[in-house]
């Protein structure tokens, strides 16, 4: 039996306990103007960078993605965490809700809305450098310290 899937939740959940601002990502768009204020400052590349050390702090290898130029319109540059442990990668997204208006004008996409949070998945049956809901980016650049 794969022990990995549990060590992956272990990790996540680590993650959450030690970070209660994960909530408002969590909640997202339902927060208060002061919670999405402070989203400015604590975006994807914000937390993307803090989760990627707490996973190498718990003996996993994780870079952050850093994309850029996306394809779909409605989209913008983007960060997110690939977590690789025995040759198998998993991408991890804390901020992916923040594209509830990607794909329907008026936001709340529920297609996006009732998606796990955070949003994980494997970047091989996706594609190496896309994302699950933005699909393809023009740059991609991977920063692992």
């Amino acid at each position: 039996m794969d022990a990995r899937p549990m060590e992956l939740i272990d990790l996540l959940q680590g993650f959450i306990d030690a970070e209660p601002r994960l909530d408002i990502w969590r909640r997202y768009p339902d927060i208060t103007e002061a919670e999405d204020n402070y989203t400015d400052t604590w975006a994807c590349a914000q937390v993307s960078g803090q989760f990627a050390a707490f996973a190498r702090e718990h003996g996993w290898e994780a870079v952050v993605v850093h994309a850029d130029e996306p394809e779909q319109p409605l989209a913008f540059d983007h960060a997110w965490v690939r977590l690789t442990r025995d040759g198998r990668s998993t991408d991890v997204d804390w901020t992916a809700r923040q594209f509830h208006n990607l794909h329907a004008a008026e936001g709340h996409d529920p297609n996006v809305l009732a998606l796990p949070w955070p949003l994980a998945w494997d970047p091989v049956v996706i594609a190496p450098d896309d994302h699950l809901i933005v699909g393809r980016y023009g740059t991609i650049t991977k920063e692992d310290r």
